[in-house]
């Protein structure tokens, strides 16, 4: 039981006994918060097994030096006070986990930067919380002096033709131009506008071209603390259904950014959408519904006053950045100028100690802010793309677009050599480069290296679209089935499913929207349907445990698929054995086994039949792996395994890879 406070004890000395008390008892946890205190004292380093501090909601303005002798600190909470600087020492605590210093406003430090607070951290179980070295990585580069960014990255989306490159001529220069020459991948435009009274920030504008071929390279760029407009027009008559797919690809690519959905063109087609349904499906990001007309300018004064409004609730490009920073950012900026297009890693380190940033945490740091602003682009977290700098993003994007509109690559239906590249690509692209954009379009699984000759490569995109006839010879009553049902299914997703499982389609069709698989002498066709938003799963073999081994392949490769995209959650759907045709809900069976329901009726062919849950799931998993699944779950005993591999080597780690997944809970994944 806690000792009452003394009338006479300062809040001082009730920290001093506590730790007096925690020292006695080698306590790794201790609990400060809300006592009054203005300071902690020196002896707070001598807890050298604490592994947990709260010092919560006190009158704080600095934190002794002493705490950089806590080696095993891992939780440090200091929200609420108010502090005015932090001891150097803290750099020191290797070990830290979490470090909570909201509602510290004399620190300068944005939530941008800090992460979550207490109580967000807690509802994710500590999902998305800021780094600590990070947090202080930032503190410290600041205290040499520094300023707000002032940048921003507004992203327009939408299908070729909706008007969005003349949407961008009249908010920047109001004009507008009848017969706008459609954008080919992407076109930046910066636009200096005035937010509030106070601040001018620089807009970088994206213009996505809305070529069908080019959808799937729009994930390199829809990033996260941006400004999007979605610009539809009715001219199609399917305006709903294209507001919904594009706002579910932004929510999967963009985080929590805000949308404005313009309705654009509506003198020419007048429409409307269903509002309210996107808002419910949507909530909280859909900001403004906005009708307007370029070539009449009509809404585009509501349009600016919406951009203005939201960009002045987008706190990031007021994070402060040391002076150096905008150094090294105009630095850059006037390579690209020049018509630099990239420059290696190393030489972009070598820029920043030029300019007194010498710390490579510090340059990687500032390297993902100018990622994220599409000011020079680097994928730092790939060995293979690690080592270039992009300056200018359209030459990204004109070198894929010039590869996925080749003529001769579509003749030989996506196949391509590094050799293949030169006549395709002009003088811009030397052969590294050349490497560099195919490794680019292989980490997003726009392509994969044929596991027998490692120079040649495949891009599904690219496939042709026709159907084989060997796709007609999967009987789905002969065959163990399973669906996938999608909100929306984006023309890359079977793509980069092939480019996933690509061991196993050797020897094997593919086409646009399928393939045929084989595993453990069984095969499997799995296609899409775009327009029914659905994925088929079909699959043949004399033997039920391998083809269930298979399934599980199949859903383990797809979930991987679909878990790149977060807001991309399919219906699973299982075919009942008396008529493929009718379906159940995966996730609804196992609702039922865990309320040890055996069996429902339902209605099949006219006839009332008893479905036998335990039966039908045992159809498409393999049997005792969901009970093995829930003791695991319970029992926290989380199996590693690790394994070494040679380069050349790689076919067969992606082989006893595939072996291994039906052993593995495939349902419940941690990306």
């Amino acid at each position: 039981m806690a000792k009452r406070q003394s009338s006479e004890e300062t809040p001082l000395a009730i920290a001093e006994r506590k730790i007096a008390d925690s020292l006695k008892q080698s306590l790794s946890q201790l609990d400060l918060s809300s006592l009054g205190l203005t300071e902690l004292p020196e002896s707070l380093g001598e807890l050298k097994q604490l592994q947990n501090l709260s010092v919560w909601r006190n009158q704080m303005t600095e934190l002794p030096e002493s705490l950089g002798e806590l080696k095993q600190l891992q939780n440090l909470s200091v929200w609420r006070n108010q502090m005015k600087e932090l001891p150097e020492s803290l750099r020191k605590l290797t070990s830290l986990r979490y470090l909570l210093l909201h509602g510290n406003e004399e620190l300068g430090l944005p939530n941008s930067i800090l992460g979550p607070t207490a109580g967000e951290a807690r509802s994710r179980e500590g999902a998305g919380a800021a780094k600590p070295i990070k947090i202080l990585e930032h503190y410290f580069r600041l205290r040499g002096g520094s300023r707000p960014l002032n940048e921003a990255k507004l992203i327009l989306v939408g299908r070729g033709g909706a008007g969005k490159t003349s949407l961008v001529k009249r908010l920047v220069e109001d004009k507008f131009r009848k017969g706008e020459r459609k954008t080919e991948g992407i076109r930046i435009t910066e636009w200096p506008i005035a937010i509030n009274r106070r601040e001018k920030i620089r807009l970088n504008i994206w213009d996505f071209g809305g070529q069908e071929i080019m959808h799937a390279t729009h994930q390199f760029f829809l990033t996260e603390r941006s400004l999007y407009l979605l610009v539809l027009n009715g001219r199609e008559g399917d305006e709903d259904r294209d507001a919904d797919r594009w706002l579910t690809l932004i929510e999967s690519f963009g985080g929590d950014s805000p949308v404005i959905v313009v309705l654009n063109k509506i003198k020419e087609h007048a429409f409307d959408l269903n509002r309210g349904a996107l808002e419910e499906k949507f909530p909280n990001r859909i900001k403004a519904f906005i009708k307007t007309d370029c070539a009449e300018g009509t809404g585009i004064k509501d349009v600016k006053k919406t951009i203005r409004r939201e960009l002045d609730q987008l706190e990031h490009h007021r994070t402060e950045f040391p002076a150096s920073c905008f150094e090294i950012k105009d630095s850059l900026a006037g390579m690209a100028k020049k018509k630099e297009n990239y420059l290696s890693y190393t030489e972009y380190q070598e820029l920043c100690v030029s300019f007194g940033e010498k710390d490579p945490k510090a340059q990687d740091v500032l390297a993902q802010s100018l990622h994220d602003l599409g000011i020079a682009l680097n994928y730092k977290d790939d060995p293979r793309l690690r080592f270039a700098q992009v300056l200018n993003p359209r030459w990204v994007t004109n070198g894929i677009y010039k590869i996925l509109n080749s003529k001769k690559l579509e003749a030989k239906q996506g196949e391509i050599r590094l050799t293949d590249l030169r006549p395709i690509l002009s003088n811009k692209y030397p052969a590294d480069m050349r490497q560099f954009l195919l490794d680019l379009m292989e980490r997003f699984k726009l392509c994969f290296r044929y596991e027998d000759d490692r120079a040649k490569y495949l891009i599904p995109e690219l496939l042709d679209k026709q159907q084989p006839e060997e796709a007609s010879k999967f009987k789905r009553e002969e065959c163990l089935n399973f669906e996938y049902h999608y909100p929306v299914l984006p023309e890359g997703l079977l793509p980069q499913f092939i480019v996933r499982t690509h061991i196993l389609s050797d020897d094997h069709p593919r086409w646009r929207t399928g393939v045929i698989l084989s595993f453990e002498g069984c095969l499997a066709l799995v296609k899409g349907d775009v327009q029914g938003k659905k994925v088929y799963i079909s699959i043949k073999g004399s033997n039920p445990d391998r083809r269930r081994r298979l399934l599980a392949v199949i859903r383990d490769s797809m979930g991987k698929v679909y878990a790149d995209i977060s807001s991309l959650k399919p219906l699973e759907m299982v075919p009942l054995l008396e008529d493929p045709k009718e379906l159940i809900r995966y996730k609804e069976l196992l609702e039922f086994e865990k309320a040890r329901i055996e069996s429902f009726p339902r209605l099949v062919k006219g006839k009332t039949i008893h479905i036998h849950v335990r039966t039908l799931l045992n159809g498409v998993d393999l049997e005792g792996l969901r009970a093995k699944h829930e003791r695991r779950v319970k029992q926290d005993e989380p199996v590693r395994i690790f394994f070494s591999y040679a380069h050349e080597d790689d076919r067969f780690r992606k082989t006893l890879w595939l072996h291994l997944t039906p052993s593995r809970p495939w349902w419940k994944w941690h990306f």
